[in-house]
């Protein structure tokens, strides 16, 4: 097929496509090509198949398609933002870890991956023609909470509020970097107006995790966050989660080595020097 005619359309295709993006369905399923046709498309399978080969449309799974705009020119290249494609597959969901964290400006490193949490389970998607990642967390349903939409491209996408992301990134450093970005992520929280750290409490609260609370308070101190922010609550919050500590100590980052010094205060067997946890703000 030449260049010259590969993004041509029929008078149906040209239809399907119109009902598709005026009902706001940049990224449909075959179900909405059906209803979009209202009963009426001939061999649907076949005239998506079609439009896959003409590049109008790109296959992101089995069953969803991306539709290609007209600015993808006669080639059909076209970038479409990640946290857009990433917030059609799945149901409920959110954009978190190490992708929020980068949002909201708490890390300058970039995730090459969109991380999204979400009670459904399913797997990873990659289209490597658009060099799209996704990388699915799930979660339980009691556990999906924390979360507030934002506009992407001017599209809605759901994402962990800024209190929700530090304490995933404290629970799991490992799908935000390391504990390093997960520090750097608190130190940001507490940099914002709105930082509330009674927030933090209740989030921790509902997540159930001692571990998240351990590496909270330490973190906190080390900070120095109620001298730092003497009026936003810090100092109340460290001491409530002081008291509310469980015995038992944990590693400060899950993912390495049980090694280091024991940190009484905070149950916590400190497996990263705290001097690397705190040298970036030299920087």
């Amino acid at each position: 097929m030449s260049t010259q005619n590969v993004r041509t359309l029929g008078a149906q295709e040209t239809r399907l496509l119109n009902t598709l993006s005026a009902a706001g369905k940049a990224v449909f399923t075959v179900e909405d090509a059906q209803a979009a046709g209202d009963g009426k498309v001939a061999n649907l399978p076949r005239l998506l198949s079609h439009l896959t080969r003409k590049r109008w449309l790109l296959r992101l799974e089995r069953g969803k398609y991306l539709i290609l705009p007209l600015s993808a020119g006669m080639e059909g290249l076209y970038t479409a933002h990640e946290f857009v494609l990433a917030s059609r597959l799945v149901e409920p969901y959110a954009i978190g870890y190490w992708s929020a964290l980068h949002y909201d400006g708490f890390t300058e490193q970039v995730p090459q991956t969109v991380m999204v949490i979400s009670p459904a389970r399913r797997r990873d998607v990659s289209v490597e023609e658009l060099g799209f990642h996704c990388h699915f967390v799930t979660i339980a349903a009691e556990r999906f909470f924390g979360v507030v939409t934002v506009l992407v491209d001017d599209q809605p996408v759901v994402m962990t509020d800024p209190a929700r992301t530090v304490l995933d990134c404290l629970d799991r450093p490992d799908l935000c970097g390391g504990m390093v970005e997960a520090a750097k992520g608190l130190y940001g929280y507490a940099q914002r107006l709105d930082a509330q750290p009674a927030q933090l409490t209740a989030y921790a609260g509902r997540l159930g995790n001692q571990a998240i609370l351990k590496r909270l308070g330490y973190l906190a101190e080390q900070f120095d966050l109620a001298a730092r922010f003497p009026n936003a609550g810090w100092s109340d919050a460290i001491a409530a989660w002081r008291r509310d500590l469980s015995a038992g100590f944990v590693r400060l980052d899950p993912r390495l080595p049980a090694a280091g010094p024991y940190d009484r205060a905070w149950w916590l067997r400190l497996n990263v020097p705290t001097s690397h946890l705190v040298s970036w703000m030299d920087t």
